[in-house]
């Protein structure tokens, strides 16, 4: 723990030297929009009651909530770079008219030097410089940079940390328990623990605007279509694993020899859990896994040359405008689809013994009542397709019987 603390002060240190040197209008701002968007929203909605509201118009007008925080503080620091930018330009020009005389004085002494062949003055008189001073502007420019990195290097520090200590949580392992408990009964983490879903959210859709719009629709299609390729050759790789007898027999192979040791554990410890697997499943699932990664580096590579060549097209400014709003909006769409879908196929298993623990992290205890979160619960407890038969005629629950 010392040790993390000394790198998390040595890194704001680092972040904080070189957002004064580089400035505002040289510093990415993506980590201020991020956290004064999930600070806002997650405030605004912990406050109000919207329990008196059906679920998918409370989802819209949360999610649209986000949204708008997420847009507004893009432009607003786009505004704000433009407004620093041209105060310091013509503070600039101002130090250049101002030193004006001096210019034109030590031109003359240049000129003096290279007709009396004074190379020692010549020299000097070249290197001579005159710098133009930024005024007010340049002060909180570095000011601005500074406070920037810092909070970006808090923003990534404390993201990874959370993320970390959530998904170890989650596996509940023997060494977590052991190692960790302290920290998980800490006031700060009992503190923080309660914004983990809804900072993952907000960020999900913070990356799908953001990238979208930077990579515009035409991409946006195309890592669909990735996707879609992920997936199919996932599902290759697994319908090879454990429908064709020859691949099956090379799994059951594997269980028995190279991972004899290791999948009886898995074994083991998915009993303890209540899901019921065999170890041929497991040497089957390990072939599936290697399928999957020698298909998976085919449709990289595919993608990679695909990318390349859509990013060629995008050289325009007006068309590469326009293909990033219509990006944002269906990458937007898209992944507010998936995480809908997926919400509501956890909230149907959300009663099993192995969910216990994701629960926690959904629903927070405040004046004695167990309280959704803010905004993740939008996918979640609340989510609105929670309502549509199609998710409880799902045979999940079948699969941890």
């Amino acid at each position: 723990m010392v040790y993390a603390i000394i790198a998390a002060a040595l890194i704001f240190v680092i972040a904080l030297v070189v957002g004064l040197v580089k400035g505002y209008t040289k510093t990415k701002t993506w980590a201020t929009e991020y956290l004064f968007t999930v600070i806002l929203t997650v405030l605004i909605y912990s406050l109000a009651d919207l329990s008196g509201m059906e679920d998918r118009w409370a989802a819209a007008l949360k999610v649209g909530t986000a949204v708008v925080f997420i847009l507004l503080f893009a432009f607003v620091s786009l505004r704000a770079k433009s407004a620093i930018e041209k105060s310091m330009a013509a503070a600039r020009k101002r130090s250049y008219y101002e030193q004006y005389g001096d210019r034109e004085e030590n031109t003359l002494q240049i000129l003096d030097a290279v007709e009396t062949g004074d190379r020692k003055a010549y020299k000097v008189l070249t290197k001579r410089k005159f710098p133009e001073k930024c005024g007010g502007a340049g002060v909180a420019n570095r000011i601005c940079g500074a406070v920037t990195l810092v909070i970006k290097a808090a923003v990534i520090f404390g993201m990874a940390a959370l993320i970390v200590f959530f998904v170890l949580d989650l596996t509940q392992l023997p060494f977590v328990t052991e190692k960790l408990s302290a920290v998980y009964q800490s006031g700060a983490w009992k503190f923080f623990s309660k914004f983990v879903m809804d900072a993952l959210a907000i960020g999900i859709l913070f990356l799908a605007i953001r990238c979208g719009f930077r990579s515009g629709v035409v991409s946006v299609l195309w890592v669909i279509a990735v996707l879609a390729l992920i997936a199919g050759a996932g599902y290759l790789s697994y319908w090879l694993a454990f429908n064709v007898d020859s691949f099956a027999q090379a799994g059951q192979s594997l269980a028995d020899g190279l991972l004899a040791g290791i999948a009886g554990s898995l074994v083991e410890y998915a009993a303890d859990v209540g899901i019921e697997i065999t170890s041929a499943q497991v040497g089957q699932a390990v072939l599936c896994g290697a399928l999957f990664i020698v298909l998976l580096i085919v449709v990289i590579i595919i993608g990679c040359v695909v990318s390349g060549i859509i990013g060629r097209a995008r050289e325009g400014k007006a068309f590469s405008t326009v293909d990033g709003v219509f990006g944002a909006v269906v990458a937007f769409a898209v992944v507010c689809a998936v995480l809908l879908f997926v919400g509501a196929v956890l909230w149907s298993i959300n009663d099993l013994s192995f969910m216990d623990v994701f629960n926690r992290y959904m629903f927070y205890t405040a004046d004695g009542q167990s309280k959704p979160v803010a905004i993740a619960s939008v996918f979640y407890s609340h989510n609105p397709l929670n309502e549509l038969e199609f998710i409880a005629d799902l045979p999940v629950r079948g699969w941890f019987k």
